[in-house]
């Protein structure tokens, strides 16, 4: 694996090269999504869901409140297309 200027490249086994954006040391994927997201109407976010809760530094889906933990894990992305469980706010 050689680092470059912002990318890194490594060679799969198949002999496949890859580059990638390099992530922060404790970037963690958010995974709390209810559904696929992508899934909703078209133009719609998480962030415009009636069902999103929101914090000053996080954001989880209140449908998917069951897999909750403390961590950065079960968190949501606010600009994260729609899922088809998308509701208009009140």
């Amino acid at each position: 694996m050689s680092k470059g200027p912002a990318q890194l490249t490594f060679t799969t086994i198949g002999g496949e090269t890859v580059t990638a954006q390099p992530r922060g040391k404790h970037y963690v994927q958010p995974r709390g999504y209810f559904q696929s997201p992508g899934t909703g109407p078209f133009g719609e976010t998480c962030g415009s869901c009636k069902h999103i809760s929101k914090d000053r530094r996080w954001a989880k889906c209140e449908l998917a409140r069951a897999k909750w933990t403390g961590g950065r894990g079960t968190d949501v992305l606010v600009r994260a297309p729609a899922c088809y469980s998308w509701e208009k706010p009140e």
